[in-house]
């Protein structure tokens, strides 16, 4: 880790742990909070422990330090003891210890957790023997116990929805007046600005932005395509979904869909810029999500802004992170014949809706549990 100065003035001594955010949605709360941070110093003194790869602004009163280990090993020993130790070197008494990866640590001392890990409150079970559900496996099974370990009397946990708050409390046995409820800056998306990707116009596009994890449930479309291939020809001949995923990244849906004979309705994108996501929501007719574990769901709230139709999983955190969006429909990601007569709804109907205005800024709060 790269050494630190001292500063000559603060409130308080904070510190912040967020060493292990490098991708996907968890830098995306490194860079708002970074970004809320440089108008809430209130003259507090910040370490941040980050990745050197990480993007680091200059802030009057913060030191950035880092740190590119990113095993299990040195993160368990850095929360149970190490940042103890790093402090104890250079006399640093900490009033606020500040977490944005999950866990906090084992320093006596007021503390922010935010938390953003939904796998341990999900019913869905993994198997520790396949290489693709191992990880999963860890993180339902082993990673509570480091959560818990490292939670005192004198902690305040943040989440971003309240099925994420429902579950913690229940899985760690926590306060319900300790856990906050603090949705995250969503971007306002010009829409009419944004340049519509180039797409064939004699077909109907549908878009489904995700990782190929299992629980992703990229084969719910699959089987919903299947059942249009036999039900409705004329509307299975115009479909194409297009997935975010380059050709070989996900071989056992690539096998499922030859296998099915529908190769034609899908098409493997690649991960996609955010301003080419941007582009393909907006040439495309609905977006389809039937993701059965996420914390938030940010391509929702993308879809939901320019108005489009959404399907998505009959779940918790769809129905609550599109609370009063008119434009979204529901279904279970196993019943498959709902899909397809979802898709064929859209087909038919080719609706259109209200956009979703983003809510406010939450960010102020986070800060006043820092200052309190």
């Amino acid at each position: 880790m790269k050494d630190c100065l001292m500063f000559p003035f603060q409130n308080k001594t904070v510190i912040v742990n967020a060493a292990a955010l490098r991708s996907s949605g968890a830098i995306s709360i490194y860079r708002q909070f970074i970004y809320h941070l440089s108008k809430n110093t209130n003259r507090n003194r910040y370490y941040i422990f980050i990745d050197s790869s990480v993007e680091q602004p200059v802030i009057d009163g913060v030191i950035f330090v880092h740190d590119d280990n990113h095993s299990w090993r040195h993160r368990i020993a850095w929360e149970h003891g190490g940042l103890k130790r790093w402090l104890k070197q250079r006399n640093i008494i900490p009033d606020v210890i500040v977490s944005l990866q999950n866990t906090g640590s084992v320093i006596e001392c007021q503390q922010v957790v935010y938390y953003h890990q939904p796998l341990p409150f999900y019913p869905r079970k993994w198997n520790l023997l396949k290489a693709k559900e191992r990880m999963m496996w860890l993180y339902k099974h082993i990673y509570p116990f480091f959560v818990s370990s490292t939670l005192n009397d004198k902690t305040d946990v943040v989440v971003q929805i309240p099925f994420i708050k429902r579950g913690f409390c229940k899985k760690y046995k926590f306060a319900e007046d300790r856990v906050h409820v603090l949705f995250p800056d969503v971007e306002k998306i010009e829409t009419d600005k944004i340049i519509a990707a180039n797409l064939s116009a004699d077909c109907l596009h549908f878009i489904y932005p995700a990782t190929p994890f299992p629980y992703k449930e990229h084969k719910t479309l699959v089987e919903a395509v299947r059942i249009l291939r036999q039900s409705n020809p004329s509307v299975f001949a115009k479909i194409r979904i297009h997935f975010t995923i380059p050709i070989g990244g996900y071989p056992l849906l690539e096998q499922l869909i030859v296998e099915y004979g529908v190769s034609e309705q899908f098409v493997f994108d690649g991960v996609m810029s955010h301003e080419n996501l941007l582009s393909f929501y907006k040439a495309s007719r609905g977006l389809l999500f039937p993701s059965t574990i996420e914390t938030l769901g940010l391509p929702l709230l993308e879809a939901a802004a320019f108005g489009l139709p959404i399907m998505a999983s009959d779940l918790d955190y769809a129905h609550e992170v599109l609370n009063g969006y008119e434009g979204v429909m529901f279904a279970k990601a196993e019943n498959h014949e709902k899909w397809a007569d979802l898709i064929t709804r859209i087909y038919e109907e080719a609706p259109a809706f209200e956009p979703l205005t983003p809510k406010e800024s939450s960010w102020g709060k986070f800060f006043e549990l820092i200052n309190k």
